[in-house]
């Protein structure tokens, strides 16, 4: 009986991960790299907001797209955008994580950030903190 209900049950586990999108998001290499937490998260949300809390983010718009990671590090990816920030200097940040799936959860592999600066020599997406 096991054996038939896995048979049955196998396909809509393959779908279900092919609805899943991958998310497009700029390299690794856009971003610079952040501490990788020790520890395991139980949802992708608790990773979104564990780099949240450690921004200041009271006034900001915040987007967050959870998909699949497409660069085969990791199985999952996270990318958090915030907007509106009521600075001179810096628009918004972007957060892009990877992570993996564990025993225990969500691990992150690899985690990154950038801003959004608003003057400057090159006001946009940066890497490096907005002048």
């Amino acid at each position: 009986m096991k054996r038939a209900l896995a048979i049955l049950l196998a396909p809509l586990a393959l779908a279900a991960c092919a609805t899943t999108p991958v998310i497009d998001a700029p390299p690794a290499s856009a971003y610079t790299p952040l501490s990788i937490p020790d520890r395991a998260f139980q949802s992708e949300e608790q990773v979104a907001d564990f780099y949240l809390n450690r921004a200041n983010t009271d006034d900001a718009e915040i987007t967050r797209e959870i998909g699949r990671d497409g660069t085969g590090l990791g199985s999952r990816m996270i990318l958090v955008t915030t907007d509106g920030y009521r600075d001179d200097s810096v628009i918004g940040e972007q957060w892009r994580i990877v992570l993996g799936e564990a025993d225990d959860g969500y691990r992150v592999l690899q985690a990154g950030i950038r801003y959004n600066c608003a003057r400057g020599a090159n006001p946009g997406w940066s890497r490096n903190l907005c002048p």
